[in-house]
């Protein structure tokens, strides 16, 4: 952000500081979260909080514009985790890449990882901000590029393989 001083120069504009660090310090956490899951877990905690620095950082660039921070950072994440993937996917074309196991003390939790990573991206995505995030479909819709029917479709299609992976 720059503003022109009295001399004619660009010179750089902060945000409101404390306000950006109460965002900051009450999103990270969620924001991490939901990239966390939405990139398929734990292996992928590096570019979940990479994701969501990159977020954070270009919500500064964009602080007097920004309306709705939160929603505004979700949407940013989202759409970093979908760039990450199909970043991932045109490496593992061209190099593959051996899997990094992590092990955890919950067990019930490594379960859900698993079951969600034998979701598509998308049905992964929809999950994780539909019940972790607890989104209504219209914004889900809205975040996915698509129509909420569509959201319920991924939804129960996901839902339905998840029970089947858990059963097992």
């Amino acid at each position: 952000m720059t503003a022109i001083s009295s001399d004619g120069m660009p010179r750089p504009v902060e945000p409101d500081g404390p306000a950006f660090a109460a965002v900051y310090a009450e999103l990270y956490p969620r924001m991490v979260r939901v990239a966390r899951l939405s990139l398929g877990g734990a292996g992928n905690a590096g570019a979940a909080e990479e994701i969501v620095q990159d977020a954070f950082v270009q919500l500064l660039r964009n602080w007097d514009h920004v309306e709705s921070p939160a929603g505004w950072l979700r949407t940013a994440v989202v759409n970093g985790c979908r760039s990450w993937g199909r970043r991932r996917v045109i490496r593992r074309r061209n190099q593959p890449q051996p899997r990094v196991s992590v092990a955890l003390d919950d067990g019930d939790a490594l379960a859900v990882r698993d079951a969600l990573r034998s979701l598509s991206a998308r049905q992964r995505t929809a999950v994780v901000l539909r019940y972790f995030e607890d989104l209504p479909e219209r914004e889900i819709a809205e975040l996915l590029g698509c129509r909420p029917g569509t959201v319920k479709s991924l939804l129960a299609r996901s839902l339905l393989r998840l029970r089947e992976v858990l059963d097992d």
